[in-house]
């Protein structure tokens, strides 16, 4: 594989130079477009012999493009090549089909092609498509509790988590104001939480985002008995003002979600154990800042209550998008978040209450899933609406 990507990459870095296509030769494409292709003994070559058409991207800076080459007849090959000798390539884009898909955000005026190509020397049909996508709506839910009753020891700057978190959204354009809520120390009551997630459920659709995040105290209490899931027979719980919310009982309150994609980050002792329950269907990631067995440490040189919640931060300030193309996919968001942990976590012997680890679980959420992008002409993820603030 690693040879075929090399054998490309010198391809078409001489395809300029030697037999590119003359650009009136070649057919221009948009956004929305659906075309049929053909891959024959007459096109042009790469320089392993595969065969390959060529097509010039004609859309506006700013555009995100998801394009996709699907076939009956070829194992599809996707290339797009764009300013500078930029170039992405996406062979099988799932395990189930050889169809090819990328995602393309369009960061500057220059010239974009798309070459259409196959994997081995095969001719057929395909379907080329040009997908714009827009802008999720995010909806969001921040949590977090530093004062706990008399019953459990506070937990240091969680609170502060939540509104920090809660600022990230807001101030890189991620989210209105007007769709987030935010709920602290005695605000963050089981009664709090069930009518923030009712308010979400009569607005989010499928073509929307929502945001859950949890900085506070986790436990495990002894399940009754109902839930066959739990092999240990514990249930995890995210630990409330006022009472523990176990993990079959906060998937419940997730099922009333109809969000299109869903993302759970939990910064609390035993969290990683949620992940069992909550991830039991389609659209939804959840990142767990310790296994079920594990507590989870305290961050205070970082001036935060816990590693997780300072990371998600960076991540979407920016931080995340490790290829500089001005999107965060599913993929790279989970990459980040593993590097962090493994520069700035205590090791095992050094850790206060033991050792934590990132635990994350995607529910059929392919890694190249684009969680956001920013807009090239503002740096922002995108333009905030003025009646949002």
């Amino acid at each position: 594989m690693l040879k075929r990507i090399m054998i490309l990459f010198v391809t078409l870095t001489l395809m300029s130079a030697a037999f590119a296509l003359p650009a009136f030769a070649q057919e221009t494409v948009q956004p929305g477009d659906s075309i049929t292709g053909e891959l024959e003994r007459s096109d042009e070559q790469l320089s392993d012999g595969c065969y390959y058409d060529e097509y010039r991207i004609d859309c506006e800076v700013g555009a995100l493009l998801t394009i996709t080459q699907s076939s009956e007849d070829v194992d599809s090959y996707l290339i797009v090549t764009g300013p500078h000798d930029r170039q992405w390539e996406n062979d099988d884009y799932t395990s189930i089909n050889l169809d090819s898909r990328l995602s393309i955000l369009i960061n500057e005026r220059g010239n974009y092609s798309i070459i259409c190509s196959s994997y081995s020397q095969e001719r057929g049909e395909y379907e080329l498509t040009i997908e714009q996508r827009q802008p999720p709506r995010f909806f969001g839910i921040f949590v977090g509790i530093e004062n706990y009753p008399k019953e459990f020891p506070d937990a240091p700057l969680c609170d502060r988590d939540a509104e920090a978190m809660y600022n990230a959204f807001i101030d890189s354009g991620l989210m209105e104001r007007r769709d987030a809520l935010v709920l602290t120390n005695e605000n963050a009551s089981l009664r709090q939480l069930e009518n923030a997630f009712e308010d979400v459920r009569d607005q989010a659709g499928p073509d929307d985002t929502f945001f859950f995040f949890f900085s506070g105290h986790g436990d495990q209490v002894e399940a009754d008995g109902s839930d066959t899931a739990e092999i240990d027979g514990l249930d995890e719980c995210l630990c409330l003002r006022d009472i523990d919310l176990t993990d079959s009982d906060f998937a419940g309150m997730l099922d009333g979600i109809d969000a299109g994609l869903s993302v759970i980050v939990l910064d609390a002792c035993n969290s990683g154990g949620l992940a069992r329950d909550v991830v039991d269907r389609p659209g939804r990631v959840l990142y767990a800042s310790s296994e079920e067995d594990s507590t989870s440490d305290f961050a205070p040189q970082l001036d935060a209550g816990g590693y997780l919640s300072v990371f998600f931060r960076e991540a979407i300030e920016g931080d995340a998008d490790l290829d500089g193309d001005g999107m965060i996919m599913m993929g790279e968001l989970t990459r980040f978040l593993q590097m962090r942990y493994y520069e700035e976590v205590p090791d095992p012997d050094n850790a206060v209450y033991g050792y934590q680890e990132l635990v994350h679980e995607r529910g059929l959420v392919p890694q190249d899933t684009v969680f956001c992008w920013f807009d090239p002409t503002t740096g922002r993820i995108k333009d905030k609406d003025s009646n949002g603030d």
